[in-house]
């Protein structure tokens, strides 16, 4: 995961996370991991919260928890973790009416150890231990979604980012020598997916993939929605070939992510293109680059990614529409 390059280097050691709201103290040492239960797929995904020893906190629907979810297969009061002074983290069902489970067995009381797998309701969680520049970041994630001006449906940025700050930022960056590239992402067969799902598992589609690439790009890196299932992101001091290799892990990401959490036999991949900017290039045909760095991947099969700089695309002629 990349790093927040905002993190105070006292960065605090307790969280109290519900919905995004962090409570921090200072940490005794930065190099110390928290115990982290974090939802790893469905309407929450991202949502998360730290234990400490001797805390005791309930994961629920109701709003005085100390992890709301939102989903409906979750009870108000379903179950509440404890973190005993040794830091040994239990689970309790509080008599939910769709149960707890810990990897994939109903339980009333486990212990949970890290990478554990736990089930409230449909919803899927997991812990971890995670480190303060982890955690920085997962919460900078959860805040830009909710920042003004983002797209309602996914928390990116519009296109109006595109006009209105873009120019000035790579400005700065030809200033300083720097190198700026830009991820072209669309996801495969997106049509398909709401015609066999419904738009509403669409929607709930474009909020799960803009969570991951977020989460998954660093916090200088800008993510907008383009129109309708694509993704710009801008990779201000990146070369073509590192952003080929963000591009890779975004597709890995977005390919082995448990999508079946969203719709039974639900499976979503993408096509990535990639193009670092050239000297006094205008910023339309260097999207347009990336653009048709993404067509070559879907000619290629989907699920991949193309760089623009590749032979077969500097020599290409003007690609056709893209398939979907």
């Amino acid at each position: 995961m990349s790093n927040s390059e905002n993190s105070d280097p006292k960065a605090d050691s307790l969280f109290s996370v519900g919905a995004g709201r962090t409570h921090m103290e200072e940490p005794a040492e930065v190099t110390m991991k928290i115990p982290t239960v974090r939802v790893v797929a469905g309407p929450d995904l991202l949502q998360f919260v730290t234990l400490s020893g001797g805390q005791e906190m309930v994961i629920g629907r109701d709003e005085s928890a100390g992890l709301v979810l939102g989903d409906a297969s979750v009870s108000r009061n379903h179950a509440s973790l404890r973190c005993d002074d040794g830091g040994e983290i239990s689970v309790y069902d509080l008599g939910s009416t769709n149960g707890t489970a810990v990897n994939g067995a109903t339980v009333q009381r486990a212990l949970l150890r890290p990478g554990d797998h736990l089930e409230i309701g449909a919803v899927s969680l997991r812990l971890d231990l995670m480190g303060l520049d982890e955690l920085h970041h997962l919460s900078r994630v959860l805040e830009r979604m909710r920042a003004a001006g983002t797209d309602p449906l996914t928390g990116l940025q519009t296109r109006a980012w595109l006009d209105e700050r873009l120019p000035a930022l790579l400005a700065r960056c030809e200033d300083a020598g720097q190198p700026f590239s830009v991820i072209f992402l669309d996801v495969d067969r997106f049509k398909s997916i709401n015609d066999t799902f419904g738009h509403r598992v669409g929607d709930q589609v474009l909020q799960a993939l803009a969570r991951l690439v977020l989460l998954d790009v660093r916090d200088s890196d800008t993510c907008a929605r383009y129109g309708g299932e694509e993704i710009l992101v801008f990779l201000p001091g990146t070369d073509e070939k590192g952003a080929a290799d963000v591009a890779e892990r975004l597709r890995k990401t977005i390919g082995t992510h448990d999508w079946s959490r969203t719709a039974v036999g639900l499976k979503v991949t993408a096509s990535l293109g990639v193009a670092q900017k050239l000297p006094e290039e205008e910023i339309a045909l260097w999207l347009d680059r990336a653009d048709r760095a993404m067509y070559r991947a879907k000619q290629s099969g989907r699920n991949a990614v193309r760089s623009a700089s590749e032979p077969s695309l500097v020599t290409a002629a003007a690609a056709a529409p893209s398939p979907s």
